[in-house]
């Protein structure tokens, strides 16, 4: 049952630990050990020594108990320092995760034009952002968005909706309405590959108010070679652009479009309230 963790344990190019570093981890639990064999050597020494005159007993404290003794108590503050570290670390990561989340599934702070969408103050976010490190603060961007609920019906690709999901995409309408052109997948277009085409048999959709709206939104060409391992355009320059989505069809037996709760968890005692500013050139350290 452990072959999976060998065999990724295999795939690692180099140790884990070198041989210092290993010792340096293992010194607390070393210290334990030697502390328990002090404690059981002195009391093996009391007891068969407790019948002498203590001018009689021979010494306990030599030359050997007491480099032990120094080694024990060396290890004890070098565990007290890894724990202390430990702890740092764990508050940072908590401190981290929760300034990732507090972007992650927020109540939009003011009108933020995302591609060629405004999406009204007030509303409802999700997203998710592969760059966000947990910096205590970042410029409000909808990078990664998901899913949202306008705080007011908004027009996106010619549909007026009360919330939108990015993949699938598919809006949720906020009456009922006419959408056209209707597009349909085309197996022998594009010689042969298939491609979303004009559908002659459907001039319009009737869809009614409160059923999802889906659309095929083709892929924005962009350099992937320059943009390796940067975060993609925010903000105006976003790649989203729902003008160029094809309706395919509306529904309402798929299921509510998920949007999260905006997140409300307090966080670290110091943690700030405020997530959203400048990011500071030393936020990536």
């Amino acid at each position: 049952m452990f072959w999976p963790l060998a065999f990724a344990l295999s795939m690692i190019p180099g140790p884990l630990f070198s041989l210092p570093q290993l010792l340096l981890l293992l010194s607390p639990f070393l210290a334990m050990a030697l502390g328990a064999g002090l404690l059981l050597y002195g009391l093996l020494w009391w007891l068969r020594h407790r019948h002498l005159a203590a001018a009689q007993r021979p010494r306990f404290w030599r030359l050997s108990t007491t480099v032990l003794a120094l080694l024990v108590l060396a290890g004890g503050v070098w565990g007290l320092v890894l724990l202390w570290k430990l702890q740092q670390i764990s508050h940072d990561v908590e401190l981290r995760a929760h300034y990732r989340q507090s972007r992650e599934q927020f109540v939009l702070p003011r009108d933020f034009q995302y591609g060629e969408l405004v999406i009204p103050q007030g509303s409802l976010i999700n997203r998710y952002d592969a760059f966000d490190n947990g910096e205590p603060q970042r410029p409000l961007g909808l990078r990664g968005l998901r899913s949202v609920r306008f705080a007011q019906p908004v027009q996106v690709a010619g549909v007026w909706a009360t919330a939108m999901e990015t993949s699938p995409a598919r809006l949720e309408l906020a009456r009922n309405q006419k959408i056209s052109p209707v597009f349909h997948f085309d197996r022998q277009a594009n010689d042969g590959y298939g491609a979303w085409v004009l559908d002659p048999r459907r001039s319009h959709l009737a869809c009614r108010q409160g059923e999802h709206a889906w659309f095929e939104a083709p892929l924005i060409p962009y350099d992937i070679q320059a943009e390796f391992g940067k975060p993609g355009p925010d903000g105006p320059d976003a790649r989203f652009r729902p003008s160029q989505w094809a309706v395919t069809r509306c529904e309402s037996d798929w299921g509510p479009i998920q949007v999260e709760p905006a997140y409300n968890g307090t966080g670290p005692a110091d943690a700030q309230t405020q997530v959203w500013g400048p990011l500071r050139p030393d936020a990536e350290d």
